[in-house]
């Protein structure tokens, strides 16, 4: 572990990747800092600030976002219910719904800018 010259503290890539397969391997259940932290053979408070000079994300933020992302690919694949998503991700079935409209949301928006430049070079 190294620190900037503005004090930011730097992790070892090694124990970056260690958090995030750490991460990866249990988004369906209850995670604390320090669990992370402790794969990654930090203290909680090393650990966090590295992890956030590295990703660009807290680890809680991190930790979010990748359950949010393993949900949508769930909805996608399994055919599941929401609820059903968010008992298997430990996502709250409302965060779910919410990530879920937005995301179709940019998709439609999405759609509708190509429609309209294709018709405009067309």
């Amino acid at each position: 572990m190294k620190k900037h010259r503005n004090n930011s503290v730097i992790l070892a890539p090694w124990r970056v990747k260690r958090a995030v397969g750490f991460i990866e391997l249990n988004l369906a259940t209850s995670l604390r800092l320090a669990d992370i932290a402790h794969a990654a053979g930090l203290s909680p408070m090393h650990f966090a600030a590295g992890f956030r000079s590295a990703t660009g994300f807290s680890p809680h933020a991190y930790l979010q976002e990748r359950r949010i992302e393993r949900a949508k690919a769930k909805l996608i694949s399994d055919g599941l219910s929401i609820d059903e998503i968010a008992a298997a991700t430990d996502v709250p079935a409302g965060t779910v719904k919410s990530r879920l409209h937005h995301a179709i949301a940019a998709m439609r928006e999405d759609s509708r800018v190509r429609r309209y430049f294709s018709a405009e070079i067309g």
